[in-house]
């Protein structure tokens, strides 16, 4: 009878025990609930659970209570101690006389356990973790009790199984939310700047308008030379230049005011609560930036062409917010307009100097160049017109090399092809600064095909004679003594009659032979004081 009525306590208990168990879905408390459980079964508060560690591919013990608490975090030795021989064998191990046990831990503290039972906790047939209680008192594990703790142990597996389940799958979910998180900051905000997106300021407008602040303003800005920036430094410098930008802007407009680049070169602030005073004190603002950013990178300035409106003030009608961009638009146009010609020239003149600091043997060569062109020029009775394009011609023809990286510009050894290629491209680099600028366009033509040969062996249409123009031969034989007659870093500068000779060596090859026999008579007539 005795028995009968412990083993129904030992049912409803387990009974208990497995719906506490399956209920409970938090990993660290579900394993502190289930060494407790499993001790409340058969009466010790003596126990611990022992995991396996993924990070470092060992079993620990993670959770212990009574007298193991002390030994938290232990890291486990395959065969050593009842939870050892649990991860050796995958079997429950029970050790009713511990201090006389071979394979117990000799730590002597140890002295005081009598008995200890570990079982396994499987997952899908695999080993996941080991549970373990033990009597400090006289007593042994007995045949029933095994029993129980041997279902628990099967009930406890389930609910780790489930209690991992419901992890990965919040974690899943937290992954899951994080990510569409950052899909919809992807998809309103500006990959390149961080700024909000056209997508994002519509909806601001959209929002705005039928919240009604009042007043509301409008402010565009616009990069100006964006493009002749990217189709001759390339897009890296492009970019930098409208990062500097937007950080401008963002440094200089109320934290509640909406900043979003709408367009390749344009961004756009919306600011509610902003009469026309306010309007006009941010773009002043904006432009002092600019002013003193340009101060600091003489190398690249940065022009923005900037408008606004606002709507609302003074207790006026407020319009729609479409009609509001548009006429903020077209004042920034109109200022476009007015600022073009100029904004585009000291681009030209500060990537001319650009390529001066980085190449000197620029510095000088275009004013040498200007003056023996010139003569050549007044030789062959050419127009002032002409005389002048040719001149500038001189100045302007390697403002392409703006383009090309340092790596091939300044390399001292002989270009490999694919280098000899990309060097080759100056020429167009320079032809499209040019076409971008009203005082250059005469000449742009002229600055493409500079550097065919007579031969039709040139670059990069393949020209021949007198395909080419008057104005590029001129300038191919003068480019070509100047820069023999002139130090370079890998060589020393030609003796005058050295390049003379060389010159004379490739007319009818890269040269106008009439050209080469008429510069070298000016040389050879003694007009170099006056020429060179």
């Amino acid at each position: 009878m005795d028995d009968l009525y412990r083993q129904n306590n030992y049912l409803t208990a387990l009974h208990d025990t497995a719906l506490a168990l399956m209920n409970n879905l938090d990993s660290k408390e579900l394993l502190k609930s289930m060494v407790v459980k499993a001790g409340e079964l058969v009466g010790t508060e003596h126990g611990f659970i022992a995991l396996f560690d993924e990070a470092d591919g060992n079993f620990k013990l993670q959770v212990a209570i009574g007298f193991y608490a002390r030994h938290s975090g232990l890291e486990i030795v395959p065969g050593l101690g009842v939870v050892g021989q649990v991860i050796s064998l995958g079997e429950t191990c029970i050790v009713n006389d511990y201090a006389n046990w071979p394979g117990r831990y000799p730590d002597v503290e140890y002295n005081s356990v009598n008995a200890v039972i570990g079982m396994p906790l499987k997952a899908q047939g695999q080993l996941a973790g080991i549970i373990g209680l033990a009597y400090l008192e006289a007593r042994l594990f007995t045949q029933e009790e095994v029993i129980v703790l041997s279902r628990f142990a099967d009930l406890a597996s389930i609910a780790l199984i489930n209690a991992r389940l419901y992890t990965a799958l919040q974690q899943e979910l937290a992954e899951r939310r994080q990510f569409e998180k950052k899909l919809e900051y992807i998809s309103y905000h500006d990959a390149l700047t961080g700024l909000c997106n056209r997508a994002l300021f519509k909806r601001e407008m959209s929002r705005l308008e039928a919240a009604k602040p009042k007043p509301i303003g409008i402010v565009l800005c616009d990069v100006d030379g964006l493009k002749l920036i990217n189709d001759t430094l390339g897009h890296e410098q492009g970019d930098s230049l409208l990062n500097a930008a937007a950080d401008i802007i963002k440094g200089h407009v109320r934290a509640d005011d909406i900043v979003a680049r709408i367009g390749g070169d344009e961004f756009a602030i919306l600011l509610p609560k902003a009469d026309c005073y306010l309007l006009e004190d941010v773009c002043a603002r904006i432009r002092y930036a600019v002013d003193k950013y340009n101060a600091a990178h003489l190398e690249l300035p940065l022009s923005m062409s900037i408008g606004f409106a606002a709507s609302g003030a003074d207790d006026g009608e407020l319009v729609s917010m479409n009609e509001l961009f548009r006429e903020a638009d077209d004042n920034m146009y109109r200022e476009k307009l007015h600022r073009s010609r100029s904004s585009r020239s000291a681009i030209v003149k500060a990537l001319l100097k650009a390529l001066e600091i980085r190449d000197f043997i620029t510095e000088g060569h275009g004013d040498r160049m200007q003056f023996l062109a010139a003569n050549v020029a007044a030789v062959l009775m050419l127009s002032e017109r002409r005389t002048a394009d040719i001149k500038l011609l001189a100045q302007f023809h390697d403002i392409g090399k703006v383009g090309i990286p340092d790596r091939i510009l300044f390399k001292p050894d002989q270009l490999t092809l694919k280098e000899q290629v990309e060097m080759q491209r100056h020429a167009e680099i320079g032809y499209r600064i040019a076409q971008s600028v009203s005082d250059l366009i005469p000449i742009a033509d002229f600055i493409l095909k500079h550097h065919e040969w007579w031969n039709g062996n040139g670059y990069p249409i393949g020209l021949t004679g007198e395909e080419i123009p008057l104005e590029c031969r001129i300038i191919a034989i003068v480019d070509a003594y100047d820069a023999m007659t002139s130090d370079r870093p890998y060589r020393k500068a030609m003796p005058a009659e050295a390049a003379v000779d060389e010159l004379k060596r490739r007319a009818g090859s890269q040269f106008d032979p009439g050209l080469v026999a008429l510069f070298c008579e000016l040389l050879s007539q003694n007009l170099e004081e006056r020429v060179i």
